[in-house]
This record gives C-alpha cells, sequence and structure tokens, in this order.
C-alpha cells in the first residue's frame, strides 16, 4: 500500500501513519508513506467552508504532483463556526485512487473564546496561542493528549466511512 500526504508537518504525518496502521491492521513500516508539502489555495487562517476547501485542493494537488499512491490524504487545520461559537478544527480528505472517490472527516475541536476571534483574523490560531502561552495541544488537555492523535482519530473515521459509501 502507498500512501501519498499532502504536509511536510511531523505530527500530521505521524497521526495519518498511526491511523493507517491501525485501520488496515499493519505495520507502519509495511506501508509506503510519502509526503509533498502543497499549497491549500485558501487563507493562511481558514474558517468554515474554507477549511474543507483547502483540505480538497491540497488532495488534488497532490493527485497532479505526485507520484501514484493508493490513497491520497491531507489535512487542514481551520475553525468553525457553530451556534455563535468557535472550534478550532482538523478537516481530513482522502481520495481513494482505486475506488475513485473521496473520504471525509474532522476532529473534534476545541472552543475558541468568541471574543478573541478578530485577533485571530488579523493574525492567525498558532500567533493567538503562543501569546497566551501554548504551544501544542498537550498544553490545553495534557500529555495523553497531542495533534497526532486527533489527527489519527479523525483519519481512522475518514477511512471508516468507505464501509458506508
Amino acid at each position: 500500500m502507498r500512501v501519498a500526504i499532502a504536509t511536510d508537518s511531523k505530527e500530521k504525518i505521524k497521526g495519518i501513519k498511526s491511523a493507517f496502521s491501525r485501520f488496515f491492521k499493519i505495520e507502519e513500516d509495511k506501508i509506503e508513506f510519502f509526503h509533498k508539502k502543497v499549497d491549500s489555495g485558501v487563507s493562511e487562517q481558514p474558517f468554515n467552508e474554507e477549511t474543507y476547501e483547502g483540505a480538497f485542493n491540497r488532495v488534488n494537488t497532490l493527485i497532479e504532483k505526485s507520484e501514484k499512491a493508493d490513497f491520497f490524504i491531507s489535512c487542514e487545520a481551520g475553525i468553525e463556526e457553530l451556534f455563535g461559537k468557535y472550534f478550532n478544527v482538523q478537516v481530513i480528505c482522502i481520495f481513494d485512487f482505486q475506488k475513485q472517490r473521496y473520504l471525509w472527516s474532522k476532529s473534534s475541536g476545541w472552543q475558541i473564546p468568541s471574543e478573541d476571534i478578530e485577533i485571530i483574523k488579523n493574525v492567525d490560531l498558532d500567533d493567538y496561542l503562543r501569546k497566551k502561552g501554548i504551544t501544542c495541544a498537550e498544553d490545553l488537555l495534557g500529555a495523553d493528549y497531542s495533534r497526532a492523535e486527533s489527527i489519527a482519530q479523525a483519519t481512522e473515521f475518514a477511512l471508516a466511512s468507505q464501509k458506508l459509501l
């Protein structure tokens, strides 16, 4: 199995590798992973549908600009607004080359204070968090949680949806 990943982020790659290994019950070293950073075509800090558009764009650019793979995957971080509240999420888009279809999912998200959303729109979420002394997901939720695990879970959910389609 060959899996192309649309990022150079070590945490995203770690989560995606873990997810494919767990979902397919194959040791990570038995799956050929390769990665390439590609542009999302959306703003640096995407909101709402733009996050999904960015994930979709990355997958399609990866398909065009890389070698053959069984799966092409991207992960786009963004902010979703629901009921006047804002949540940071990771959106997963996978293209299953053999079945010629897209598989989607997203991570669970944590709430961002509504009063700070304009600040985030003018900088980006990472800068905002650093100013608050938060450098990683573990700073929010403790040592048992990581961005890689959040991405792994969302990736597995996307892969699982192929059983329903």
